[in-house]
């Protein structure tokens, strides 16, 4: 069905065409601000609409449309004929839990918010059928407890030292001395009765199940990775992984990649050698911790044999350089990038 109208002495015409694939009639109008890259094919897609009927609501006479520009969309009615609403994404959230709790599918989801993928963030909203019956009260996170401190009794062997007490029970050697009033020129005798520190720290809810534990590294990340730990490093843009071992380290874990075809791996992620840093997932005893990791190789080595000639600087929660005992913008910005953290 066409329409003629005369303006001014032009003629324009409006075509209107009607089929299954047009909004239906109950679909509230709302605004939307163009976006830099938007088309009307993408925010047909955004919007569960057409391109024919958003010509229609704007008046278009063809598909050029400006970023910054306001145009009205169309809200359409739900499967069966309630109005979309809007829900603020709950942490532990996935795209089947609020498919399941609003009676839809996960595919009408994606294509209701134009999402590509499984992937959605804490606190974002999205649009949802709206429900004939009151949404359930989101279970609420886990409450985080805070780390816990006690203690064990250690006696002194022959042969031990302050570090290498320290390393196997996996605390600072600093920390050690402290808790037992000694200093560095402290010598242990045999048979010395020792205060060892054992700490127990929370897993904490993330993100999402992509992202990592966000875990300070003065009272949480230093006791899950200890110094001679074993972990593997997943790059967070890309997904390829590879096995490190922490050597060293006081304000950040200074590592090395365990074999050649580890630091090969690496180097594939990171390009070669450098001091750029990239979001990292630090695996380790079934947990997933944010990181932010720099493919350096500087200062001593341990691990021999794997074309590493050095350690690299691996980065939690509020670390400090070494050379400045400052904290690192950039490897900062990386650990809550790997956590899903927005400021």
């Amino acid at each position: 069905m066409k329409f003629l109208r005369k303006f001014g002495g032009g003629v324009l015409a409006l075509a209107l065409i009607l089929s299954a694939a047009v909004i239906p009639a109950s679909a509230t109008a709302t605004t939307y601000k163009v976006q830099l890259g938007d088309s009307l094919w993408t925010i047909s897609r955004k919007f569960a609409t057409t391109i024919d009927e958003l010509r229609r609501l704007n008046n278009l006479s063809s598909s050029l449309i400006l970023a910054g520009a306001i145009i009205k969309v169309a809200e359409p009615a739900a499967p069966h004929g309630e109005i979309y609403e809007t829900y603020r994404i709950q942490k532990g959230d996935t795209l089947g839990k609020i498919a399941e709790a609003y009676g839809t599918k996960i595919e009408f989801i994606r294509s209701l918010n134009g999402i590509v993928g499984d992937m959605i963030y804490a606190d974002d909203t999205i649009k949802v059928p709206k429900r004939t019956t009151p949404a359930p009260t989101p279970t609420p996170a886990p409450v985080v407890t805070a780390p816990t401190k006690t203690y064990i009794t250690y006696t002194v062997k022959s042969g031990d030292t302050v570090w290498n007490v320290a390393i196997a029970h996996g605390i600072p050697m600093q920390e050690l001395l402290s808790d037992n009033g000694l200093n560095s020129s402290s010598q242990l005798n045999l048979g010395q009765r020792l205060r060892v520190a054992k700490y127990t720290i929370p897993v904490k809810a993330t993100a999402s199940a992509k992202h990592g534990e966000y875990l300070d590294w003065w009272t949480e990340a230093q006791y899950v990775v200890p110094i001679n730990k074993v972990m593997r490093i997943v790059d967070f843009d890309t997904g390829k992984s590879f096995n490190i071992q922490r050597t060293v380290g006081a304000g950040h874990a200074d590592c090395e990649p365990r074999t050649a075809a580890d630091t090969a791996a690496a180097k594939a992620v990171f390009g070669g050698f450098t001091w750029n840093p990239r979001a990292v997932i630090v695996e380790c005893d079934g947990r997933r911790i944010a990181a932010s990791m720099s493919f350096y190789p500087h200062d001593i080595a341990y691990i021999s044999g794997n074309g590493f000639n050095g350690h690299f600087d691996l980065y939690f929660a509020n670390c400090i350089r070494h050379v400045d005992g400052k904290p690192d913008a950039n490897h900062q910005r990386m650990v809550e990038k790997a956590a899903g953290i927005q400021r």
